[in-house]
């Protein structure tokens, strides 16, 4: 068998599509790449390429060359190169055929996406880009396009809860993410953090089968906008505000008591992450030195307690009415305490109290939300290489959707 039947086999090109010639040439870094022709019989004739059209035998009218980047052949990159043909059918006219190695419009053959589109979960777009030597919005449109083509798959018949929960990218805006806490991932990623989000949702939500009346609970925050949005759009679900964003807002509500205490007080100098972080996570010295402010009379100590209490609550309840008491008491002292923004997370608390409370008849509501918060946390640190927010929400499905790439990647 010569070279270009070889290669023939080897991409499994139907009939009447053939290798013509494979060479090698040098490139200005002196290194080398492989390119591959790629023709046809003489003489040849191809369906007509519009959807639904049954003529089969078109005559060829003209051809365009096009080159696809194939997946690389040893340390070599690969380039096949075709004339492609465009043919003349009686009904629609002239149209061009369709390369069977790649999707039409795309500048990579199928097998190269779909190598691509897995690692695409693992690595930042600039380390993958500077692998394959593409540019990165070239390599991130096509994977969008997976994506969302797994997406399609998506099935949510006889979904019942949700959880939502907004994310942001410095300086290019907000998400938010809907997931699926039965299932434990990610069904739906939509711009902004209003009402109109849970909006797009129950759109989205209906695209794949599901159905907002039946949805029974909602695991969110205390945000106005996406209570408004979940009365309107999912009628028949309860709010269950989780452990995680109540005890965000605690840490916001500690940490403002402390930078204004702060400034006049030099032994609060460097010490943020002392209150913020979780003593477990303290090297020896730096708990013992949060240990010895805690003994002294500061404000902030005094907030940090606060805020521990809270913790306990949500850890060592035994009963919702064990929570709702030891809630209510820890409102009283932070009411009492003289420091502002602990007296306004105490009538944030009181507000929400119905949505505090429901978490602790429904509690595993708070895993799915935390988990799905560390994932997003990590893919923020990583994401520095793409370039919009539908890059970033590309991602979010990737690591998070349990998408079945192979679904839709395979030819």
């Amino acid at each position: 068998m010569d070279t270009a039947n070889l290669f023939t086999a080897a991409l499994q090109l139907p009939d009447p599509w053939k290798v013509g010639s494979v060479q090698f040439r040098d490139v200005e870094d002196g290194g080398r790449e492989l390119h591959m022709g790629i023709g046809f019989k003489p003489g040849s004739r191809f369906p007509c390429p519009q959807d639904g059209c049954v003529q089969a035998d078109c005559m060829v009218h003209d051809t365009r060359e096009r080159v696809w980047r194939h997946l690389d052949f040893f340390r070599y990159k690969a380039f096949i190169h075709a004339a492609v043909p465009r043919v003349i059918c009686s009904q629609h006219g002239v149209g061009t055929v369709g390369a069977p190695w790649a999707r039409p419009g795309s500048g990579f053959t199928l097998l190269f996406e779909a190598w691509a589109a897995e690692p695409a979960k693992h690595m930042p777009a600039g380390v993958l880009a500077g692998l394959v030597g593409q540019s990165d919005t070239r390599l991130w449109r096509f994977i969008a396009h997976y994506a969302q083509e797994a997406r399609r798959l998506l099935d949510c018949t006889g979904a019942e809860a949700i959880g939502i929960d907004e994310t942001s990218r410095k300086g290019h805006g907000y998400i938010t993410v809907v997931a699926d806490p039965a299932e434990h991932d990610v069904v739906d990623v939509t711009p902004g953090k209003d009402s109109s989000t849970v909006e797009r949702f129950a759109r989205d939500f209906m695209d794949h089968n599901g159905v907002p009346e039946y949805v029974r609970s909602v695991t969110c925050d205390m945000s106005l906008g996406l209570q408004k949005g979940v009365r309107e759009h999912l009628p028949n679900a309860r709010r269950i505000v989780d452990r995680f964003h109540v005890i965000k807002h605690a840490n916001e509500a500690v940490d403002e008591v402390g930078k204004t205490q702060g400034r006049g007080n030099k032994l609060l100098k460097k010490t943020k992450y002392l209150w913020l972080g979780n003593e477990r996570s303290l090297s020896p010295a730096r708990l013992q030195t949060k240990r010895n402010l805690m003994r002294q009379r500061l404000k902030t100590a005094r907030a940090c307690r606060m805020r521990e209490t809270l913790r306990d609550i949500y850890q060592d309840s035994q009963s919702p009415a064990g929570a709702y008491g030891g809630l209510t008491r820890l409102c009283s002292w932070m009411t009492r305490s003289r420091l502002e923004p602990m007296k306004r997370f105490a009538a944030l608390i009181r507000r929400h109290c119905h949505e505090i409370m429901a978490y602790f008849h429904h509690p595993y509501a708070n895993a799915i939300l935390e988990g799905l918060n560390s994932i997003i946390q990590n893919i923020k640190r990583r994401a520095r290489g793409l370039r919009n927010m539908d890059y970033f929400a590309t991602m979010i499905y990737l690591n998070s959707s349990n998408l079945d790439l192979k679904a839709v990647t395979t030819n």
